[in-house]
């Protein structure tokens, strides 16, 4: 199973990315399509053409998947809403999620993207592989379309009317109108967002009919999805469409968009531990917006308590950090500060989670219309400079992301923690990272504890060497400098690794959590010769055994917490898991404190 944590993923808004294909703008509406590019509310070109036109300047910059916005067929009508014109070139409002949009391929017989092998998406899937990236395609399951001239909410499979709105015969819509009180969850969950109309998720041949689709894409070739609006649906839902994603296909990584959600939301948290899938990091990024780019008198402390409160979560290392989206202003519209750019960037590379870089950040890409507002925000990529500072220290990260399992497992200890200065480091079965940022007066200061072999360390940004003595180093760092240090110890070779993560326990300083059971790798019950697991945060402990013996077969296997004053046994049977015959599996389990019945 494919592990997404080393992964660096590229976002783009397909259409305000690259013209690959210029007989495709028009579509099926020629008032749909600005040429002057000066209309934000109109298509301006991009296509998937041009992205695989431009792959090997995505992956020169280290990305090793690009997340795209959605490729369904849009409706294709202009829109009037309170007077402005606008068009679907966003691709959020879907009409078919069984065909793709002709504004994004080259031949219209590529429209009917189920029927061939050969096709535009095809090639991408295919160019994207060969390139050893992964494609994350964005997907809608709340909403369809806003009012249009002939109708609303209407839906296809295939080119064959289902419903609308205004034909709602099999009840495939809410009928709740606009959101009003966007405090109370049932009606964010039941109401229209924006005009647009809400599907009714009570409806089985709804359901049948999104996850059929989904199943479809993910068919193609898809290796994960991007889930907007995940907000506006009921967490039953998400439980009952990922468990149909994963057993179509096992190793599908989902995360979803909980507007502003995170670690001070508590129904976004419930909806992290519950829904099977992973999240956007809001509260990161807003930590990030208000020490760098606002400076907000608490500065990197506000970035600090986002990692102290990860033990909210299960997964904290799999959450999808991003300094820039399609939702928000752009930080260079906030302060247009390169220097202070590249930390935000550089902060989030290292930090736990999978970074994600907004389309044209490496370029410092953006424009303050309305203070860089939707659809300001979305400007079209304008430079492809592969010696721009930032696109070749991106790349530099993100190799390190690939090669140093601290990067993509390890938990976050913070050494220095101050408005201005922010020293971290990350660690994990022997390899470690050390980060340094300052965005203050220059700085020397003393740090100890660090995971890091005596001796000197070259920072892979910068070059210089600090040495390293008994964990304790002496940092200068300059106004806006960032440090990056590193120990990667390579993985021994086994013919298949098992990933254990044990969630639901908590520990005091001193003590340890182990894990044990009846095969050689697991130490065969043996109490004193246990594997000893990880500490990632409060809520959670992982480690990785290698498996030769038991590959292919079943084992049993329990933890237990060793303490001052003896050991701690899980109150539980053991659990019974099926090792793989190669490459890796993850298991995930909660600690158990009561007898099964």
């Amino acid at each position: 199973m494919e592990d997404f944590r080393k992964e660096t993923i590229y976002f783009i808004v397909v259409d305000r990315f690259f013209d690959g294909d210029p007989d495709n703008n028009l579509g099926k509406c020629d008032e749909q399509f600005d040429p002057t590019r000066t209309n934000w509310q109109m298509y301006w070109g991009g296509d998937l053409d041009g992205i695989v036109e431009k792959l090997d300047y995505i992956r020169g910059m280290g990305a090793s998947a690009i997340w795209i916005t959605p490729v369904f067929q849009q409706v294709s009508e202009v829109v009037i809403e309170k007077g402005v014109r606008r068009a679907p070139y966003h691709g959020y409002w879907a009409k078919d999620f069984k065909r793709i949009d002709e504004h994004l391929v080259n031949r219209h017989e590529d429209i009917r993207v189920f029927e061939r092998n050969d096709g535009m998406f095809d090639r991408l899937i295919s160019e994207l592989h060969a390139r050893g990236g992964k494609l994350v395609l964005d997907i809608v399951c709340n909403h369809s379309s806003p009012h249009l001239p002939g109708g609303r909410g209407v839906l296809y499979d295939d080119g064959v009317k289902l419903a609308s709105y205004d034909e709602d015969n099999g009840s495939w819509y809410h009928r709740m109108g606009d959101v009003k009180n966007w405090s109370d969850l049932q009606e964010v969950q039941n109401g229209d967002l924006c005009d647009l109309s809400d599907f009714n998720e009570e409806s089985l041949a709804y359901r049948n009919y999104i996850k059929g689709a989904i199943k479809k894409w993910l068919s193609k070739g898809v290796d994960g999805l991007r889930v907007d609006t995940v907000k506006h649906m009921p967490l039953w839902f998400w439980q009952e469409f990922v468990s149909d994603m994963r057993c179509h296909q096992p190793d599908v990584f989902m995360f979803g968009e909980w507007f502003l959600g995170g670690v001070y939301d508590p129904d976004s948290l419930t909806f992290m531990r519950c829904s099977g899938m992973s999240m956007l990091d809001f509260s990161l990024r807003q930590a990030i917006e208000d020490a760098l780019a606002r400076d907000v008198y608490r500065g990197f402390a506000q970035v600090g308590d986002i990692f102290q409160r990860d033990g909210l979560l299960r997964r904290a290392t799999e959450l999808v950090t991003f300094v820039d989206n399609h939702d928000l202003p752009r930080f260079l519209s906030i302060r247009n500060d390169a220097a202070r750019f590249r930390m935000a960037n550089l902060l989030i590379m290292t930090a736990r989670g999978i970074p994600c870089i907004f389309y044209g950040s490496e370029q410092l890409l953006h424009n303050d219309t309305n203070g860089g507002n939707d659809p300001y925000n979305r400007p079209m990529m304008e430079k492809w400079d592969t010696d721009s500072p930032l696109y070749r220290e991106l790349r530099i990260l993100a190799d390190l992301r690939r090669r140093n399992v601290a990067v993509q497992k390890g938990g976050t200890f913070l050494h220095v923690v101050s408005p201005d200065l922010f020293v971290f480091s990350r660690r994990y079965q022997g390899s470690s990272i050390v980060v340094a940022m300052n965005k203050g007066a220059p700085a020397a200061i003393q740090v100890a504890d660090l995971p890091l072999p005596a001796g000197p360390h070259k920072c892979l940004l910068s070059g210089r060497t600090v040495d390293v003595k008994n964990g304790l180093a002496d940092l200068k760092l300059e106004c806006n400098d960032v440090l990056v240090l590193e120990n990667t110890v390579p993985t021994p070779s086994s013919r298949a690794v098992c990933e254990f993560q044990l969630n639901g326990i908590t520990t005091r300083y001193g003590e340890e959590v182990f894990l044990v059971g009846d095969c050689p790798e697991l130490g065969g019950w043996d109490y004193e010769h246990p594997i000893r697991m990880e500490y990632v945060n409060s809520n959670t402990w992982c480690v990785d055994v290698p498996y030769e013996a038991t590959c292919g077969r079943e084992f049993a296997y329990k933890f237990f917490l060793r303490t001052p004053s003896g050991i701690q046994r899980e109150m539980a049977m053991p659990r019974i898991r099926v090792a793989p015959k190669e490459g890796c599996a993850r298991f995930r389990d909660d600690w158990s404190t009561h007898f099964p019945d």
